[in-house]
């Protein structure tokens, strides 16, 4: 079994991002607001186009209502 590339891992991080978020009807930039976070940066790491700090990925899923560790399971 191979182990996932960072790409992958960023890119399924993000797309977690974009359930939790459309899950509650809210806009990147009410997001992006919300968690105090660029909205173009918001819209790269959902992308997984950029790699978000512990911290940034902390505030997000504090405000988005999820928890941390859920972005990472089965990965």
């Amino acid at each position: 079994m191979t182990k996932p590339s960072a790409d992958h891992i960023y890119k399924k991080i993000g797309e977690r991002l974009v359930q939790a978020r459309t899950e509650k009807n809210w806009s990147q930039a009410n997001l992006a607001f919300e968690a105090k976070v660029d909205r173009s940066h918001l819209g790269f790491v959902e992308q997984g186009r950029r790699k978000p700090t512990i911290t940034t990925l902390y505030r997000i899923t504090l405000v988005l209502g999820i928890k941390l560790e859920d972005l990472f399971k089965g990965l």
